[in-house]
């Protein structure tokens, strides 16, 4: 059983949005259903947000499906993927974080359990003790290139010249 639950958040234009959420009997909340927010009464430019957020939220869960084989989050492989892709052979956990799209605060976290799994090593900087220069093993390349590649794995189902639409529609939000 679900009910709902409209949630006032701030939108850019100083108005309010109201954005359906579903909680379910489990205790775990999630965005509404697409269909009920395209169906809802809604103005459009927040049926337009709330679409935005469900297609995120959508897209998180397959990519957490798509590396849990890995046994990898996102943030993990991100990680990977810049120490793989940097031009020195280490990294400080700073400049990790100032690489990484997401500003995600699990940094840390995420950097111990790569290590914990040989993913990456850690080495405390001998001239600063506060500094810890990352680098990735040879088994992390090998995960990041797997994860790259089960991340392949997903599809849009819009073509080239819709997809260079939407970005430029997107980059006006």
């Amino acid at each position: 059983m679900a009910y709902y639950v409209l949630e006032i958040l701030p939108f850019r234009y100083n108005y309010p949005v109201r954005l359906l959420q579903v909680f379910t009997s489990n205790g775990r909340v999630g965005l509404a259903k697409k269909q009920q927010l395209i169906e809802s009464d809604l103005p459009v430019e927040q049926k337009m947000l709330g679409l935005i957020m469900c297609i995120a939220q959508e897209k998180q869960v397959e990519i957490s499906r798509l590396l849990k084989p890995l046994d990898l989050s996102f943030t993990q492989l991100n990680l990977l993927h810049t120490l793989s892709k940097a031009t020195e052979d280490e990294l400080t956990v700073g400049q990790l974080k100032a690489a990484l799209i997401d500003e995600s605060p699990n940094v840390s976290r995420a950097l111990n359990k790569l290590v914990e799994k040989g993913l990456v090593r850690k080495r405390r900087s001998e001239e600063d003790q506060r500094t810890v220069f990352i680098s990735i093993t040879p088994e992390g390349e090998k995960a990041h290139i797997q994860g790259d590649l089960n991340l392949a794995q997903l599809k849009s189902p819009i073509n080239k010249q819709e997809a260079g639409q939407l970005y430029q529609l997107l980059l006006k939000l």
